[in-house]
């Protein structure tokens, strides 16, 4: 079970794909993606992991040698592809930059339909009790 703690600053529920007790340049877990440039043809920049998502946004890793601006679109499948904005950017190997972005778009069923799917990949810090929960699929 992972040792994380809840974040009463946070506005939205975080769902996390790895441990937080585990240095990000170790970690293993998380989910892949591609970073487009925004707009119709956005050209892919990078490839991605991320590390944890919510409704409000989400925490990745991205390759400290490709430059990702501070507006872009964060690709799951061909199907999901939502706008996103960097807020946080924090070096954390000489290969790896740990980016925590908002989502702009106004697609929030969308939004809620990835949560939907990833959630049962990941764990889930309850606010009110402070436990971690792993949460896993009923198929």
């Amino acid at each position: 079970m992972p040792a994380t703690k809840p974040d009463v600053a946070r506005r939205y529920l975080r769902w996390y794909f790895s441990t937080a007790n585990q240095p990000h340049e170790t970690q293993t877990k998380g989910i892949a993606v591609k970073l487009k440039q925004p707009g119709l043809f956005g050209s892919q920049l990078c490839q991605a992991v991320v590390k944890d998502i919510s409704l409000g946004g989400a925490g990745l890793l991205a390759p400290l040698s490709k430059h990702v601006p501070d507006t872009l679109v964060v690709e799951y499948d061909s199907e999901t592809r939502i706008k996103a904005e960097v807020i946080y950017r924090r070096a954390v190997s000489d290969k790896l930059e740990f980016l925590g972005i908002s989502w702009l778009d106004t697609k929030r069923e969308q939004r809620l339909r990835l949560l939907r799917r990833l959630s049962k990949k990941a764990y889930r810090v309850s606010r009110d009790a402070g436990v971690n929960q792993e949460v896993t699929a009923d198929e």
